[in-house]
């Protein structure tokens, strides 16, 4: 790999890490490291309950300043101290990662927005509120892990399949739903792929907030996914090429009806979401972290 940075840089990733990939962050921390080697991760969850917030802090402080990183990368990080992040960016160059929904930037999000060299998030209604408090604010797509998400050449068990959590609107969606939706809940890593292979048809329920990384997770394992719309998806993926969007209820079974009995049509969009969703994987979103790194010194 050529090397676009100056040196391997020595990062520090603050985040919540997992051994069994059901953090995301998990396998953030592999592609920083396969990328540039000389990564560190530091669970501040975890520490914060062994030893407690406070102490927690002192110690992410004593960790800054005992190694001398050229890149402190926080993911969201709540509970973290406003001076612990005053402090951390006198002794290292900061960036604030946030991947969570608008409902979840709340104050405390906004306030070290403001604090670190530079912000990166993967919807763009959050974007545009940061750009107001950071002007080195930049999107950048979650996307997959190329480790875990992938096709499985396995049988179609199911015509329709959800993976996730139902709650609010899901449920009312499901239950008018004509036929059996197979819904999976708790599934992650390999697991997750192995039931998109499994199903004929992937639904994807967006918030008002937008996406989640399922839509990734699901063309990446060559899942013909079928959607409602979020704001800023015509930028990544186009509808009835990568993916189709359904409006409403009624569409949304016309559109079960009309894929299941069509499956030739179904199979070439989730082959074309297949190959767009490339360009997004977790290796992507290391190397375009670093590269903003760089372009904002």
């Amino acid at each position: 790999m050529t090397n676009l940075f100056r040196e391997s840089p020595k990062l520090l990733f603050v985040g919540v890490f997992e051994n069994n990939f059901h953090s995301t962050n998990t396998s953030q921390l592999l592609s920083l490291k396969e990328a540039f080697g000389n990564v560190v991760g530091y669970n501040y969850r975890s520490k914060a309950a062994a030893i407690g917030h406070r102490q927690r802090d002192a110690d992410l402080i004593r960790v800054v300043r005992e190694h001398n990183f050229d890149l402190v990368l926080y993911s969201k990080c709540n509970q973290v101290g406003f001076d612990t992040f005053e402090e951390i960016s006198k002794l290292s160059r900061t960036c604030l990662w946030f991947m969570d929904p608008i409902v979840s930037y709340n104050e405390e999000m906004q306030r070290k927005t403001g604090m670190v060299d530079y912000f990166c998030c993967d919807k763009q209604n959050v974007l545009q509120a940061a750009l107001k408090l950071n002007p080195n604010s930049f999107l950048v797509h979650e996307g997959f892990d190329s480790r875990n998400d992938s096709p499985h050449e396995i049988q179609k068990e199911h015509d329709v399949t959800f993976i996730g959590s139902v709650y609010g609107n899901r449920q009312k969606i499901i239950d008018a739903t004509k036929g059996s939706i197979n819904v999976v809940s708790n599934t992650y890593g390999q697991a997750h792929a192995k039931e998109v292979s499994k199903s004929r048809i992937n639904l994807n329920f967006c918030t008002s907030n937008g996406a989640s990384d399922r839509v990734y997770k699901i063309l990446a394992a060559k899942g013909f996914l079928l959607t409602d719309d979020w704001s800023g998806r015509e930028d990544t993926f186009k509808d009835l090429k990568d993916l189709v969007v359904f409006k409403d209820t009624d569409d949304l079974n016309e559109k079960i009806d009309f894929y299941l009995n069509n499956p030739a049509i179904a199979e070439a969009i989730a082959e074309q979401g297949y190959q767009t969703v490339q360009k997004y994987t977790r290796d992507a979103w290391a190397k375009q972290i670093m590269e903003i790194n760089e372009q904002t010194r």
